[in-house]
């Protein structure tokens, strides 16, 4: 793969503050062969505002503005998909920004190796006003298949954190399982194990993307809510179903039960009867939930495999 057509989209809900230092992070890059296409889901704030002042770039192939609502950002990504025309993708998400080189850095490893799906870098995490949080990632780069990699990480937790800092392949997209869209808020963490599983991944140890936290992203509400404990069951029994995991995996699911009843009592917005039937899933299965945490720690600590497919 020698200069691939990237197709960044941009899917934007609400985002007005953030969206001018977005879009302008994908314009300077310093790889220059990529469209964008601006997918807007109906935003009450003055977003449109600041769309409107890129429409005659010549980057800018699509905006798309809803006239309703999709209720899921990754309805956005499959409306992107169909009509991104690039050989690789990136969801450039309207409240995150990156340093200029991204592109062209990640794109470097789809050229260097064929067999590669999907790319992802360290992340840097920034509150709203730009200031650094932390760094998210790993020691190391790397290049590996992606089914060793969904059996040491990605089963586990949804350890790309932030769909910034990833970019794919687009003839990957026709294979994977359409469920992700029914999520709002861990569909990233389903599309990444469909993509992964197809073939091989790489990671960047450099901080080129800038994943923003605050109180109006999707992470932040979906946390308050208590929705992100639930669809973390709901991908574990994806996984079990399209048999990625098989039962003692599946225990993972128990310890997601647990998480869910910690945050579930903090937050106000919690579904009682989601609690309660979480509740009667712990009490049933509190040994297991023991046992599954000794072995993950012990994994952790020694770097092995205690647990087989």
């Amino acid at each position: 793969m020698r200069n691939p057509h990237v197709s960044v989209i941009i899917p934007n809900y609400n985002h007005e503050k953030f969206l001018k230092q977005r879009i302008d992070s994908i314009l300077n890059q310093t790889y220059n062969n990529f469209e964008v296409i601006i997918l807007d889901d109906k935003s009450i704030d003055n977003s449109l505002s600041v769309i409107e002042q890129y429409r005659n770039n010549s980057h800018v192939s699509h905006i798309v503005l809803n006239t309703q609502n999709s209720g899921s950002p990754f309805k956005q990504w499959n409306k992107g998909f169909e009509l991104a025309k690039g050989d690789l993708i990136w969801i450039a998400e309207s409240d995150d920004t990156c340093e200029p080189t991204f592109l062209q850095e990640l794109v470097n490893e789809f050229e260097s190796d064929d067999k590669l799906v999907l790319t992802f870098c360290k992340s840097m995490v920034i509150d709203a006003n730009g200031n650094i949080i932390e760094e998210t990632g790993m020691k190391e780069s790397f290049h590996t298949n992606g089914k060793i990699f969904f059996d040491d990480y990605l089963y586990r937790h949804n350890f790309i954190t932030n769909a910034s800092s990833v970019v794919f392949k687009k003839n990957v997209i026709p294979q994977v399982d359409m469920k992700y869209t029914t999520f709002r808020g861990s569909g990233d963490w389903v599309f990444w194990i469909e993509i992964t599983r197809q073939g091989y991944l790489a990671y960047v140890n450099k901080p080129l993307n800038y994943y923003r936290i605050h109180k109006t992203n999707t992470t932040t509400q979906e946390l308050n809510s208590g929705r992100n404990e639930t669809e973390s069951i709901a991908v574990y029994q994806f996984m079990r179903e399209k048999k990625y995991i098989g039962y003692r995996k599946g225990l993972r699911e128990r310890i997601a039960h647990i998480y869910s009843i910690r945050y579930g009592k903090q937050q106000k917005a919690y579904c009682e009867e989601k609690k309660s039937e979480l509740l009667k899933g712990w009490r049933d299965n509190y040994f297991l939930y023991l046992l599954t945490s000794l072995i993950h720690i012990l994994q952790d600590t020694f770097n092995f495999r205690l647990i087989n497919r």
